[in-house]
């Protein structure tokens, strides 16, 4: 089985964003198919999210950060996610939002395990934890 993470959004990504390592690009992570069909998609996005466009986030891995926090999946996953909000900060406007949601692959459906709310901000990245089925809302805030 594989672990898959998914984000949806209000309005699309802009192309430049989409599918990096089609393009020969070296980034933690992408925005495009990986194990996902289109079956998760739909899946995710009637039980989990409430925004209309879905994207798998592909590394060939998805976003889980649980104890050990040293692991290297667990520093792995911070390292995409940092880039995740990096990326995502560079094209939403204030007061935006996504929503991140990582399950096993055929597990779409399943129900979640914890949610959370969270902001842009790369610093409250230290210290979280995010275990497979953790459904997350995060907005961009004002810079002030």
């Amino acid at each position: 089985m594989s672990l898959a993470s998914y984000i949806c959004m209000e309005r699309q990504i802009p192309e430049q964003y989409l599918n990096l390592d089609e393009k020969g690009e070296t980034v933690p992570l992408y925005i495009g198919p990986c194990f996902a069909d289109q079956d998760c998609l739909y899946e995710v996005k009637t039980k989990h999210f409430h925004k209309w466009y879905v994207y798998e986030i592909s590394s060939h891995w998805g976003i889980e950060i649980v104890e050990p926090f040293d692991s290297e999946i667990a520093l792995e996953s911070k390292e995409k996610l940092r880039y995740l909000f990096t990326l995502m900060s560079d094209f939403l406007d204030e007061g935006e939002s996504f929503e991140l949601y990582t399950c096993w692959i055929g597990e779409e459906s399943d129900p979640q395990v914890k949610s959370m709310t969270l902001s842009l901000a790369l610093d409250q990245l230290e210290d979280i934890e995010i275990p497979e089925r953790t459904h997350i809302l995060i907005t961009k805030q004002s810079e002030n």
